[in-house]
């Protein structure tokens, strides 16, 4: 569920095959690289040397610079990268392709699911890590005053620090001050208890992950956007949440 590590959501690369015209047949050289989430994109810059079918890299991002290494086999590249977030490593997967100066393909984030990216080769080596423009939290709301009850479906996003948003839906269901339902990403459902007083929800769950169980607390305010609060993940911090009412 909660897989932290990024972001990711917020933080794509490639490695990518040149083209296969004159002598470019390799994938090494400068890319700039944009990951396509639903919470909006973010743009990584890459760095990658080829030798024969070995492809060793660089991807720069706003959380700094990571290796990259993998193989470019007849066009087809592939290569893994690890992210530290918050004390845990997050491992990218990204497979894609070359076509002249531009490549297309898809990176795994995690137990985050699959994202799309586009890149093009950049005209000059970039001087510094690319401020990638975070994806704004989404927060818009209908007008009216919000009534203080969390009952309903929820769209979620969770935004981690330097590795972008994710994306989560949520369906609660309160009675008196207690709160009981499901929050569901693309790492699957996990039950939730938690209270709702007066307009401050508190949830409490624990997330599987593939570093074993991690309890998870959320503690956010009702107002007439929806919700906006905290996720504190134990051993790796907090990060920020908000959430509106899903169209029906």
């Amino acid at each position: 569920m909660i897989r932290l590590k990024t972001s990711a959501a917020a933080l794509a690369i490639v490695v990518c095959l040149p083209l296969a015209a004159r002598a470019q047949t390799s994938a090494a050289g400068d890319w700039e690289l944009t990951l396509a989430t639903p919470q909006g994109s973010n743009t990584v810059n890459v760095t990658f040397t080829q030798d024969g079918d070995k492809v060793t890299g660089t991807l720069s991002s706003p959380m700094g610079s990571v290796p990259l290494s993998g193989t470019d086999t007849a066009g087809d590249l592939k290569a893994t990268a690890s992210i530290d977030v918050q004390g845990m490593a997050l491992d990218l997967a990204f497979a894609g392709k070359v076509a002249g100066d531009t490549l297309n393909g898809t990176v795994k984030f995690g137990d985050f699911g699959e994202f799309p990216f586009t890149g093009k080769r950049a005209a000059s080596k970039a001087a510094g890590a690319p401020a990638a423009a975070a994806p704004a939290a989404a927060s818009a709301g209908g007008a009216g005053t919000a009534a203080q009850n969390a009952t309903g479906k929820w769209d979620i996003t969770l935004s981690i620090a330097g590795a972008g948003e994710f994306p989560m839906s949520a369906t609660f269901t309160q009675t008196a001050d207690k709160v009981t339902g499901t929050l569901s990403s693309q790492a699957g459902d996990v039950q939730v208890n938690g209270t709702m007083t007066g307009n401050t929800l508190k949830l409490d769950f624990t997330a599987e992950t593939p570093q074993g169980a991690i309890p998870v607390s959320m503690t956010g305010t009702l107002g007439a956007a929806g919700f906006a609060g905290k996720a504190s993940i134990a051993g790796m911090g907090e990060a920020d949440w908000t959430a509106k009412r899903a169209q029906q």
